[in-house]
């Protein structure tokens, strides 16, 4: 695993060659070009404020600023959804390059995440001068940006490699990604607060809705640029436990999803 990790070092111009061209093509020939990658959350913002915070009227639930509540969960989540349905693809997508060329194969899906990565940075910086620009208080955990966008880069990463490996072979798990992602949006705390799941459902419940991964990355998230003291101290409610059980999860990902794709690649041609 050594080597390998050794051999993914030594091809990392190759990855941030692919990360440029993943960023460029994608708004080649636009005439907006990066707005884009603020224009989307911008209007996912608008369709959920309207449907949930005005006719569904969660804003009643004494949620202040409940657009940034909204915003500060939809830019991660769109973040890992987006990286994950480009990532899993990856591989099979570049088949004529996986036949003819050698590299390190685990730079197709994390070429994906680096795009998705670059783009959510800007999205995350626009978020943030917009708080300040409505004089939202923002608190200490605004450097834990760092810290919590390494955790769900992990999470991904892990992620990316296992399903793309998997898709080589057994391509119904492109499908099967677009399908749980649809679903997995609505048991996370995405658009609605967590205190709907903490005050409606038992207990056994609410354990169950927790073991899910992104539902504490997304609660990171929340605390650090939802969590004003405008908004409350339990503006986005964190269990220690839960949080660190995520990055052992992440982590574990990680290396199963490397040692997974590591191990198939030497026959990724063969399908492809």
């Amino acid at each position: 695993m050594k080597e390998k990790l050794k051999r993914l070092f030594d091809y990392r111009e190759l990855l941030f060659n692919l990360i440029h061209k993943e960023v460029k093509v994608k708004y080649k020939n636009s005439f907006l070009g990066f707005v884009w990658s603020l224009i989307t959350p911008l209007m996912m913002l608008v369709v959920f404020y309207v449907a949930f915070g005005i006719i569904f009227k969660l804003r009643a639930m004494g949620m202040q600023f409940y657009a940034f509540f909204l915003m500060s969960g939809i830019l991660p989540w769109n973040f890992m959804a987006t990286s994950l349905l480009l990532s899993v693809g990856s591989v099979v997508n570049s088949s004529d390059l996986v036949k003819k060329v050698y590299f390190p194969r685990e730079v197709l899906p994390l070429s994906h995440l680096g795009s998705s990565s670059f783009h959510f940075i800007l999205q995350e910086l626009m978020l943030i001068v917009f708080l300040l620009a409505f004089r939202v208080p923002l608190t200490p955990w605004i450097f834990m940006v760092p810290v919590v966008m390494l955790l769900e880069v992990t999470f991904i990463a892990g992620l990316s490699m296992f399903l793309s490996a998997l898709n080589v072979f057994y391509r119904d798990v492109q499908h099967f990604t677009e399908i749980i992602i649809m679903a997995w949006f609505w048991m996370t705390p995405v658009i609605y607060p967590i205190a709907l799941i903490r005050d409606n459902f038992p207990a056994w419940a609410q354990r169950i809705y927790m073991l899910n991964p992104m539902a504490h990355i997304i609660l990171l998230w929340q605390r650090i640029t939802y969590n004003s003291p405008h908004n409350g101290t339990e503006a986005a409610l964190l269990s220690v436990p839960g949080l660190l059980g995520t990055i052992a999860l992440s982590i574990t990902l990680l290396v199963l999803g490397y040692v997974t794709f590591t191990r198939l690649e030497g026959r990724f041609a063969e399908f492809i």
